[in-house]
């Protein structure tokens, strides 16, 4: 076999099919926006992803899945503009409080998914597109071709590490098969069928985890299983409580066996 001769879409979609989680809805993800939002304010990913994008004053972003501002709202204090795309209301309701909070004026927020038409929307192009752990998407390839089109001067993407964020050891703890799907791999490959030639670099994350709270702890488990049967869910808070210990009053730290890898994928396209 020819490496031309294969068809990593279709691959990817294969392999999309046997994984071991959902993708959620807009209404899940409306559930869990206040929380995920505290979670992520100084995120150590934060830093290590913009110390790569390496930003321009100038520049205009455009943030596909931005979530409750994670990667936007440090962006809008270092760019001209940014305009925040997510399909959550919740999520965007999130940060626009923190812009407010922050006096922000440069971020508009669009309600919107991969799948909508984005000139319908008013989104112009930008010159630079970031796609930060959301390409969960029904077909990768026209998402790919989508932000490349929509970006004047580069693209930047967070894509999955094998497990990435799910840990493989608490479905083992439940007695689940694990199955992560696909990860950055087939994004790389399906790119360079593309015809772009991305660069790729790693974050790895700590294994200590803190939360505010054992419950917070225990819910953010909770999000990684579909359908818990009541066994399933003591086995769960059995595995956690195992791992977790207190702090303080207000911290709570879960030592994972295996840190949490991103790869970051991107490219600059010609003048």
């Amino acid at each position: 076999m020819r490496y031309q001769d294969i068809d990593w879409d279709t691959m990817w979609r294969e392999s999309r099919a046997h994984k071991s989680w959902k993708k959620k809805k807009s209404s899940d993800w409306d559930q869990r926006a206040a929380g995920f939002a505290e979670r992520n304010l100084d995120s150590p990913f934060v830093a290590q992803f913009l110390s790569r994008l390496q930003v321009e004053p100038e520049w205009s972003v455009l943030d596909v899945g931005c979530g409750p501002g994670t990667l936007a709202i440090p962006l809008a204090r270092q760019v001209r503009r940014i305009t925040a795309l997510d399909y959550s209301a919740a999520m965007l309701d999130e940060l626009g409080k923190r812009a407010r909070q922050e006096s922000l004026t440069n971020i508009r927020t669009i309600q919107g998914s991969w799948d909508d038409d984005w000139r319908k929307l008013s989104i112009a192009r930008h010159d630079i597109a970031i796609a930060s752990r959301s390409l969960s998407v029904d077909n990768l390839a026209d998402a790919l071709r989508k932000l490349n089109d929509w970006a004047n001067k580069g693209v930047y993407l967070a894509d999955r590490v094998g497990a990435g964020p799910f840990d493989p050891n608490l479905f083992a703890a439940i007695g689940r098969n694990f199955q992560p799907g696909p990860d950055y791999i087939f994004t790389v490959n399906i790119l360079y069928a593309l015809g772009i030639h991305a660069h790729v670099d790693f974050i790895t994350l700590d294994q200590q985890r803190t939360y505010g709270s054992r419950e917070e702890a225990l819910q953010s488990y909770r999000w990684m299983v579909d359908n818990l049967t009541r066994a399933e869910e003591a086995q769960l808070t059995a595995y956690v409580d195992a791992r977790l210990s207190q702090l303080d009053e207000n911290t709570w730290q879960f030592a994972r066996q295996t840190a949490p890898q991103w790869a970051l994928i991107w490219w600059r396209k010609e003048s």
